[in-house]
Formats: structure tokens, C-alpha cells, sequence
């Protein structure tokens, strides 16, 4: 295992690789080319023999992988076969989160990930028609509707906030020989990103862009290496939260590891703020502070840190719309998912602006008050 209390440097990708820095971080993160669905009789072939499952397979749009939902047993399950260029190691990373929080802080609603037959959770694929390993996972099925389709209160954001402070604290003592991944979300290497504010096709927008990676250049690239760094969820997205109003803790689940690493904290806070962005509003920042809030009052975290965030926030925004660009260009299939998940950072992006002096103060202000309580 590794020290977890050990601040590694930022490390770029390798600078040794042919390609550009830019394709060796996709390269590396598993998304440099697109994954052709998997043949699903092979699926249903493998649940047989490792799981004794049997049912009706619905595919559900994802990032890179394939993913399923299996009906007609005991309970609903997802199916998950990581993407082709997905090293097992990383899927074994996934797991071990799960695992490790499933018996760390059991109240948590996390996928419970189910072993096969033989006692195992990951079964590779790749003799079957798969050309690389492709590693094959149960889990249970969490209902609820997303995050993202609803409105939330203030004080039901408050809940939000706080269950990512749960779940951050419960991994707080975890490690993996993986956790030092290399990943494109990661936002230490939001820089690598900036030559693709040249196919922007809007003026206004890559003058924005460039104005918002020379600031994380200003003020927060040289002290990523000090910030608090753990494992973290990694896309604590409002695609990735699932809510019931009808339950007291309102977050019914907590979804999709896919991008769990280890990072810094701040970065992993400012993915949840960044989707709560609100440009239609008169204060954007109102909703994504509420969960901030809520973080804040599970969970301390550094002042000098909290007034990194506005930046973080925004270079998570950029770096979700530029991404998704890139994505669209390159996988098609996969285009109109990636490009739903990034459809109003632009929009938010403009909505923020680059004055963040006034958010600063409304997150030390915050900070305060949670301190005190």
C-alpha cells in the first residue's frame, strides 16, 4: 500500500511518449479511441458462467464503457464492462473504493458490487470476443432520479454537500497501488488542455478560455503539489447523485467510480460546485455554495485552500466543455452523451466571469460559519 499522507508532485504525461501531450493524457485515460459495443450474447454468456445470471439486458449510454441493466432476478442489477483501452488494474482501483466504503461507512448509498461464483468481483472478457481485457462487473442497482433532474432546495443541496464530505472522509485512509493515476478529469493536468481552445469555434469563448487557464497558471498550478491530496468519488457530478425527496438524507445514491483517484480534495469539491452553476439565475453561485455549505459543515477544509476554489470551478467547467469538443470529433457514438453532459458550461462560464474576488469572500464567509457550529 502507499503512504497516503505523502503529497506527490504533479507529474505530466510522459514526455518520453511520440504523441502529443495532449493524446498520451487520453491515451492514458482510456479515451484516446472510441470502444465498439460489445457483442451483448457475450455478455449474457458471461453472467451465465461466472454469476449464474440470466435476464433481459437493457444497454444504458455511458462514457466509455459498456453498461447494462440486468432484469429478471431477485433485485434490478448494473452489468459494467470497462471500456477497451481501460487498464484492469484501474477497474480493480473502482473496486476497491467500493468495497473499501461498503465496510467503512455502510449508510452510505453506494453501489454494492457483487461477486461471482467463485468469490471473485472482476472477470476478463478477453477470451471471449473481446480483442483486449475488458473486465466484467455485477452490482447492485440504485433507483432514484438524478441530480441533475431536479430542482433542489437549498436546504436539500446543504444534504448533497454533506454526504460528499461522508464520503471523502470515509476514504480519507484508503489506498491503492492505482491511485496515482493518470486521467484527463484530473484537473492537475487542466493545463495539458489548453491547445484545444484553438478549434473554439466562438471568439468570445476562447478569450474566456485563455483567460481562465492563464489565471490556473497564475495562482494555482505551483501549489497543487501542497494541497490536501486522498482518493476521491472524482465526478461527484449531478449526473452521478441520486436523490429522493422523500428520504430524510434526500441523496439516495451515489454512482459511477469510474473516475476515483487520488487528487486534491478541492478539486473534487469544486466538480460538484462547477454542475451547480446556474447562469439563468441572478447569483450563479447560490446553488453550488449551498452544497458548499453543506460540505463545509461535515467536513473542515483549509481557508488558503477554499480560495483556490472559484478557479477550480472554473477550469472544471472549461475543462468539461473542451473534452466533450474533443470527444464529440472523435466518437461519434458517443457524441450526444458527452456533449449533453457539457451542454451549459460555456453558458455558466460566461454567467461567472473571471471577478472572483466576490465569491472568495462569500466562501470564507461560509467557512466561518461552519466552523463555528
Amino acid at each position: 500500500m502507499l503512504n497516503t499522507n505523502r503529497i506527490h508532485a504533479l507529474t505530466a504525461p510522459d514526455e518520453t511518449s511520440a504523441l502529443p501531450p495532449f493524446d498520451t493524457l487520453m491515451a492514458a485515460s482510456g479515451l484516446s479511441v472510441s470502444t465498439p459495443p460489445l457483442n451483448e450474447q457475450t455478455v449474457r454468456t458471461a453472467l451465465r458462467e461466472y454469476f449464474g445470471l440470466i435476464g433481459a439486458l437493457t444497454r444504458i449510454p455511458t462514457e466509455k464503457d459498456d453498461t447494462f441493466v440486468l432484469d429478471g432476478n431477485q433485485e434490478r442489477l448494473l452489468v459494467k464492462v470497462s471500456g477497451a483501452q481501460e487498464a484492469p488494474d484501474v477497474v480493480n482501483l473502482q473496486t476497491a473504493v467500493l468495497r473499501h466504503l461498503a465496510e467503512v461507512a455502510p449508510a452510505l448509498p453506494i453501489p454494492t458490487v457483487r461477486p461471482g461464483d467463485d468469490g471473485r468481483y472482476e472477470y476478463d472478457l478477453a477470451r471471449a470476443d473481446a480483442p483486449a481485457a475488458r473486465v466484467l462487473r455485477v452490482m447492485k442497482f440504485l433507483p432514484g432520479s438524478a441530480l441533475s433532474e431536479n430542482r433542489s432546495t437549498t436546504a436539500q443541496l446543504v444534504a448533497v454537500g454533506r454526504a460528499q464530505a461522508a464520503m471523502t472522509r470515509a476514504l480519507a485512509g484508503f489506498a491503492h497501488p492505482r491511485q496515482d493515476r493518470t486521467l484527463v478529469w484530473d484537473l492537475r493536468y487542466f493545463p495539458t488542455l489548453r491547445p484545444l481552445l484553438d478549434d473554439v469555434a466562438d471568439a468570445d469563448n476562447r478569450r474566456l478560455g485563455t483567460r481562465i487557464f492563464d489565471a490556473y497558471a497564475e495562482f494555482l498550478q505551483d501549489r497543487v503539489p501542497r494541497l490536501r491530496h486522498q482518493v476521491v468519488h472524482g465526478d461527484f457530478s449531478a449526473h452521478n447523485v441520486l436523490v429522493d425527496s422523500r428520504r430524510p438524507e434526500y441523496v439516495s445514491g451515489i454512482i459511477d467510480f469510474g473516475d476515483s483517484g487520488r487528487t486534491a480534495e478541492i478539486f473534487d469539491i469544486a466538480i460538484a460546485v462547477s454542475n451547480q452553476l446556474d447562469a439563468a439565475a441572478d447569483d450563479p453561485w447560490r446553488r453550488g455554495l449551498d452544497l458548499l455549505t453543506g460540505y463545509l459543515t461535515a467536513r473542515a477544509v483549509d481557508g488558503d485552500e477554499l480560495a483556490l476554489l472559484p478557479i477550480a470551478v472554473a477550469a472544471r467547467s472549461l475543462q468539461r466543455a473542451l473534452i466533450a469538443q474533443w470527444r464529440a470529433q472523435h466518437d461519434p457514438a458517443r457524441a450526444d452523451y458527452v456533449l449533453s453532459h457539457a451542454a451549459h458550461d460555456w453558458i455558466a462560464l460566461r454567467a461567472i466571469g473571471i471577478e472572483w474576488s466576490p465569491v472568495v469572500d462569500r466562501i470564507h464567509s461560509i467557512n466561518d460559519s461552519a466552523s463555528r457550529e
